[in-house]
């Protein structure tokens, strides 16, 4: 077995583990080349180049089950933080954030979602953070970059790959609601504490309790009736790729078929509500040596993908869900029509989801790019001239199937006299005997961009290389709907110099403009220098053989992001609106009204970046280290205009561009890769750490200083400070006044900031952390003997305060006929005049509660966690012992933990939403 092979690009730690035999990585596509965008080329030799870049080679992806590429990347890159998406597969892709904000993506050079490659496509991923690679991308690069290659053919005969995977799926800390004694006694509790008569008597209790009257006192678990334990997923690849030297290509055919944890229907023939997302994709990318001196590539991808559902929508349902108790009506009366009743309506869990109708959705993607690249060196050595082109387009629609259904309300009571049941059946709706059908259009998008280079490199001597290019890019984006679409055009100058393998100097100077500017101001000015210093080439180094890299590299420039902004946000504009009585017969007459104010100075956000960093290996390359500290300035934010500006013009003023913020931390990641005999071992870890200040965010005048939100982090969290529970009617006497609503003993008592004796606005504080994480990092850890392997992924973070009100199991539970769960009633104490002394929670009440239920010290928690993000365990057998093909068994589990502060939830998802999901896959994959 030959040892670990370690491949550092640019402060890229890529690795991976593998024999000749059995490699899923970048080493089997161009294993010299990096592509960072607009045809730029980086080569494994990292002295030449100045830039800071984190990033992940194919064989991350290649150990993830999941359709979403997101998926594979947490804890993955240093400096970019993954936020675990919501939903089945059908919506559920993670969100990225590079320092709290989302990066541009580009797929194989061009502006797109990293969803629209499948994990299986991907050969390298990696993140441009400093100054000089994101003034690349002008008002499209403030937020980083994330760049996405797809993998490319290699000259040799065909290499075929076929990966089957079959997941199981299962609910990550489901919520448990109350049943029907347990919901229907706290309602009872709930309305007494609001000085109203309960509405269940004794025996109504205990007919709950009983289930004597299991229709007209029913006790339903909704969760239990609309959701199965488990949920079933197929996932088969194959890929093939080969060529000659003048023809490559990489083909790759996949198909994924989810079935969620939902129910089906079971009553009606007629439509099908099976939960389903199938998606068939395939992709081919072509390289093509026309001439010695010319070359081209094209990349066809098309995408299919239908999802089925009930017509009420795969996630309202969870709305109803949540919303209804066990108590409220059964799931059938026993005449077989559903329950129902005037305070709920027809909104019947289990008929929604079953008896509504039927939604199939179908999307189908085509995206393809092309390059070509024409030497010149007949012209002058090193220069050259390219052109790429892509065209995107995106269409979807629906077929639904609308049904209706009766239900029921019993009306029931049960006399507390003698315990006699009457009941009042009322039936409402109708039963459709036919179906309606209906096939509206959902979406169309176009995105199409075209790019141009020239560029020249040459080395003169042994120690002067110069390399520079001129970059022309025009990208058009039209969505259906009114001002969705939007044109950028930049035109851009890069130049590098590097001096005897020592010494790099990178600039670039980007003009770029946007199609949401005013005429005659669309274009601003990115320029931006890097330098660097391969100090492990000089002299005095040369000879350590303990350190095998040492390079310093430093950078500053300016970049910008037009994506807040909408079209038209500078012309004054008119609505509908106003009026007056006009005429003989005084006819009523609309009229236009003057909207707010235009934004006369509008500019995109611009961001100034100063990076610098260190890369060190060492130990023969056993040991990596990348390190880059940086601070930003972010302004040109749109904020409100009301705070700053009078009514007396007696016009509305909307938005203004003068939000400012600051940014500063490190990022680092740290890895350690060795052998000892046939064992191979890697540990790894990489981290972020991000502070932030408010500058200037346009607040009004406020009284107390303690109210300005300057000089706080971005996303503070505020509110009251609770400072206990009131205890009785003379202890709110004697307290402040609040003035949010009704206080009566049992709500919540808060602190008094300002000590005028009233509780109100003016006493909110900042308090705990900041919606945005301090430190977020990830370990990975790798084991391989021979066939076998292990791995782990974990995946962290902290200093993120999180809101239990962002919860329907915590806010206001009970209010307005909600409902009320099992996990908040058995974690939970709730105040009452008998337990004053150990209550966790306020009083039960039944109506809104603006005292209890809003932003202060007792709701906020600690939104810390550790995840294991990914366990995956294989065994390879060798062509050599099969005769035929490598055949590598695995076994896999995602999400199998969290170590967290919040336990009844995952810390990621509080609010109502198709439940985090546990999976384990196993699967095989054949190399031929």
């Amino acid at each position: 077995m030959k040892k670990r092979i370690f491949l550092l690009i640019l402060g890229v730690n890529v690795f991976y583990i593998g024999t000749s035999q059995n490699r899923n990585s970048i080493s089997e596509f161009n294993n010299d080349i990096l592509n960072i965008g607009y045809g730029i080329k980086m080569s494994s030799d990292s002295t030449k180049n100045t830039f800071s870049i984190s990033g992940v080679d194919a064989s991350v992806f290649g150990k993830s089950t999941a359709i979403d590429p997101t998926k594979a990347l947490y804890g993955k890159i240093a400096g970019l933080n993954v936020y675990q998406g919501s939903g089945s597969s059908a919506d559920n892709v993670s969100s990225l954030s590079f320092h709290g904000s989302a990066p541009l993506v580009l797929v194989d050079g061009f502006p797109r979602k990293i969803t629209d490659v499948n994990p299986q496509e991907i050969e390298t991923c990696f993140l441009l953070k400093d100054a000089t690679a994101t003034a690349l991308y002008g008002m499209k690069g403030a937020n980083g970059v994330l760049v996405v290659n797809t993998k490319r053919g290699i000259e040799g005969k065909m290499n075929i790959k076929v990966e089957y995977d079959f997941g199981v799926n299962t609910s990550f800390r489901a919520p448990e609601f109350a049943d029907a004694y347990m919901y229907a006694t706290s309602l009872n509790t709930a309305l007494q504490n609001d000085g109203l008569s309960p509405r269940y008597n004794n025996l109504e209790l205990d007919a709950f309790r009983t289930g004597k009257y299991p229709y007209e006192f029913p006790n339903v678990d909704w969760w239990k009736h609309t959701m199965n334990n488990v949920g079933f997923t197929h996932n088969l690849k194959f890929s093939f790729v080969g060529g000659s030297s003048k023809f490559r290509y990489f083909t790759s055919v996949s198909y994924y078929r989810d079935l969620s944890m939902l129910k089906d229907n079971t009553s009606d023939s007629r439509y099908n509500i099976s939960p389903t997302d199938t998606r068939l994709g395939i992709r081919t990318n072509i390289d093509s040596d026309i001439t010695k001196s010319t070359f081209f590539k094209i990349n066809v991808a098309g995408n299919l993908k239908e999802i089925n559902e009930s017509r009420y929508g795969r996630n309202a349902i969870f709305n109803k869900i949540y919303a209804t108790p066990s108590a409220a009506f059964p799931i059938f009366y026993d005449n077989d029509i559903y329950g129902g009743n005037s305070t709920y309506g027809e909104n019947n869990p289990v008929a929604l989801l079953k008896d509504y109708g039927q939604r199939r959705t179908m999307l189908a993607s085509l995206m393809v790019d092309a390059s070509m690249k024409q030497e010149l060196d007949a012209l002058t050595k090193g220069l050259s001239a390219e052109v790429s082109v892509s065209y995107d387009n995106t269409g979807s629609l629906s077929e639904e199937s609308i049904k209706e259904y009766r239900y029921m309300d019993a009306g029931a009571k049960l006399s507390p006299i003698d315990g006699t049941l009457s009941t009042n059946p009322i039936i409402y709706g109708l039963d459709s005997e036919i179906l309606e059908h209906n096939l509206p259009f959902e979406s169309l998008m176009m995105r199409s961009d075209f790019q141009a280079k020239i560029s020249y490199e040459r080395l003169f001597g042994n120690k002067h290389q110069l390399d520079g290019a001129l970059i022309y890019d025009m990208q058009s984006y039209t969505n259906n709907g009114r001002n969705t679409s939007n044109k950028n055009l930049s035109y851009m100058a890069v130049a590098s110099y590097m001096y005897d393998n020592r010494y790099v100097i990178n600039a670039v100077f980007n003009r770029s403009g946007s199609a949401y500017l005013k005429d005659g101001n669309k274009f601003r000015n990115y320029p931006a220098v890097s330098f660097a210093w391969n100090i492990n080439n000089e002299k005095f180094l040369k000879n350590v053989s303990l350190i095998n890299r040492l390079k310093f590299r430093t950078s500053y420039g300016l970049s910008g992001w037009d994506e807040a902004l909408s079209h038209e946000l500078w012309r004054f504009s008119y609505t509908n609106g106003g009026g007056y009585n006009f005429g003989d017969n005084a006819t009523g007459v609309g009229g236009l009204t003057e909207g707010v104010l235009p934004i006369l100075s509008l500019q995109p956000v611009k961001v100034e970046r100063f990076t610098s960093g260190i890369d060190f290996s060492a130990f023969g390359n056993r040991l990596n280290l990348e390190f880059d500290g940086f601070y930003e300035r972010r302004s040109n934010m749109l904020v409100s205009g009301t705070n700053s500006v009078s009514e007396i013009i007696g016009i509305g003023v909307g938005q203004l561009c003068e939000g400012t913020n600051k940014y500063k931390g490190v990022d680092f990641s740290l890895n350690w890769d060795d052998n000892v005999s046939d064992i191979y071992y890697h540990v790894g870890m990489n981290g972020s750490y991000l502070n932030s200040e408010v500058v200037n965010n346009n607040q009004a005048f406020q009284q107390y200083d303690y109210l300005y939100q300057k000089g706080n982090r971005v996303g503070q969290m505020y509110g009251l400070e609770a400072i206990g529970f009131f205890t009785s009617q003379l202890d709110i006497n004697n307290s402040p006044k609040q003035t949010f609503s009704e206080v009566r003993p049992g709500d919540i008592k808060y602190k008094d900031q300002n000590g005028d004796h009233i509780i109100d606005s003016n006493d909110v504080v900042k308090m705990f952390g900041s919606n945005i994480p301090r430190f977020y990092f990830g370990v990975d850890l790798g084991l391989r003997y021979k066939g076998f392997e292990i791995s782990a992924d974990f995946q962290g973070l902290t200093g993120k305060t999180i809101n239990l009100l962002d919860s329907p199991l915590y806010n206001a539970p009970l209010v307005n006929n909600g409902n009320i769960s099992a996990t908040y009633l058995n974690r939970e104490i709730c105040w009452s005049p008998e337990n004053k002394q150990n209550a966790t929670m306020p009083r039960l009440t039944s109506t809104a509660n603006n005292n209890n239920y809003r932003n202060s010290s007792f709701w906020y928690r600690d939104g810390s966690f550790i995840k294991l993000r990914n366990l995956y365990l294989a065994y390879t057998f060798s062509k050599k012992d099969t005769k035929f093909a490598d055949i590598k068994f695995f076994l896999q589990g995602n999400n199998l933990f969290s170590l967290d502060n919040i336990h009844f939830a995952d810390p990621e998802l509080l609010g109502i939403a198709y439940p985090s999901v546990r999976s384990y896959s196993v699967g095989i994959k054949l190399i031929f």
